[in-house]
């Protein structure tokens, strides 16, 4: 009985054996990426159900791009850091002008936290987005380096919110993209580098969802108490 067929055999290389291998091939190939995809996918569920996740009604156009920071120095000066002006005013107004949102109430309902109704629109709610709200801190801490410039006083209760706002956002973002040293032969030393590329959410994509939602608020709006059946959230 032979139990190899030899390289001399002429029933090695019949059609039948070559098809016969040809199939087997596909047929294990398509087993194997199949087995893959099945392996990637769990993979990424599993992933999905580990990731902690709080409901927001501008999840959705949360997109993500290259930006490489700027430093602040010499001529890498953007308009935000420079010194105070109108123009520069505007520019850091313009960056969280469209705090005060309205979104349905079919959106209310899938947040954690309860929110308030308005007044003349019962299926709407008010809502800002925290990174406005944190523009909006480091800008007044901004206007405080020139005293002599921005005339409007800010209580000390009022810089600590926004300092501890500030530094909480910072640790819970808690950016990990690497500092670098470069040697510099101006300095003739090894230099920090935090000019460096990043991976950051694209804000303008964030403030253009949230113009489009702005709302003009009334002292009403906050003032008078609204009976409300929004389910309260244990959170």
């Amino acid at each position: 009985m032979a139990y190899y067929n030899a390289l001399n055999d002429p029933e090695a290389n019949t059609p039948n054996n070559s098809r016969r291998l040809r199939v087997f091939c596909i047929v294990s190939t398509i087993l194997n990426l199949w087995c893959i995809w099945l392996a990637i996918t769990q993979w990424h569920l599993h992933e999905g159900m580990n990731v902690p996740h709080v409901y927001s009604p501008a999840e959705h156009v949360i997109t993500n791009k290259f930006v490489k920071f700027t430093r602040g120095f010499a001529h890498d000066i953007p308009i935000y850091e420079r010194p105070p002006s109108a123009i520069v005013d505007a520019a850091w107004f313009d960056l969280w002008s469209v705090a005060q949102i309205k979104i349905p109430k079919s959106a209310a309902m899938k947040m954690p936290n309860h929110t308030w109704p308005l007044l003349n629109d019962r299926e709407s709610y008010m809502i800002s987005l925290d990174v406005f709200h944190q523009l909006h801190c480091l800008d007044t801490l901004r206007k405080q380096l020139y005293p002599r410039y921005s005339e409007t006083h800010v209580s000390d209760m009022h810089i600590r919110h926004c300092i501890g706002a500030i530094r909480q956002a910072l640790m819970c973002a808690a950016d990990v993209s690497p500092v670098v040293w470069q040697w510099s032969e101006r300095l003739q030393i090894a230099e920090q580098r935090d000019d460096i590329v990043h991976v950051c959410r694209d804000y303008d994509r964030i403030r253009d969802w949230a113009s489009e939602r702005t709302f003009e608020y009334e002292e009403n709006d906050f003032g008078i108490y609204i009976e409300d059946d929004l389910p309260v959230s244990p959170i």
